[in-house]
């Protein structure tokens, strides 16, 4: 009995990749801008970064990229100019002031990212808890079964970025995760 339910937990996480970035959790994720303590405006560089050894990752990316490109409006008129960077070549986040992670990152790169955006003070946005729950991706993004955000306050202080405070009490906690 034990070896059919490891089996049977195994044949479950084989056949459920995780979730791949949607239109709905971009979309969730661009509503968060306007509350923003230092408002993001005019047009507005966009960096999607993926693990160039993970072909799932990739794929994510080039979604994310397709949907933003493919006409999701931001709050405010803002205009998105989306970028694909891989984690191995981050030159390119410098200059982002938001940054989706795409699915399928190792632990090592979400921690590179966090390292650079820190330094560039960008808005890092992932559908990846397990970044965020390390406090190293400021927002998390989950759309299905139900639309939650959770927030990293240790990312966003290193990133010296800020909500308003009505938008960090409707938000779960990276610690509280």
């Amino acid at each position: 009995m034990r070896t059919f339910i490891i089996a049977f937990i195994g044949l479950l996480l084989s056949c459920c990749p995780a979730h791949a970035t949607d239109q709905l959790d971009l979309s969730v994720a661009l509503k968060t801008l306007p509350l923003l303590t230092n408002k993001i405006t005019g047009p507005t560089s966009v960096a999607i970064i993926y693990d160039p050894s993970n072909t799932e990752s990739k794929a994510d990316a080039e979604r994310i990229k397709s949907i933003i490109d493919g006409g999701l409006q931001a709050p405010g008129d803002i205009k998105l100019i989306t970028q694909l960077t891989s984690a191995s070549d981050l030159s390119g986040l410098a200059a982002a002031k938001i940054a989706f992670l795409a699915q399928g990152m190792r632990s090592a790169a979400c921690k590179a990212v966090a390292g650079v955006a820190a330094s560039a003070g960008t808005l890092t946005i992932s559908t990846n808890l397990d970044c965020v729950k390390a406090n190293q991706c400021v927002l998390g993004i989950v759309s299905k079964p139900q639309v939650e955000v959770y927030f990293s306050p240790v990312a966003a202080e290193a990133t010296k970025i800020g909500f308003a405070s009505a938008f960090t009490m409707l938000t779960k906690q990276a610690g509280s995760m």
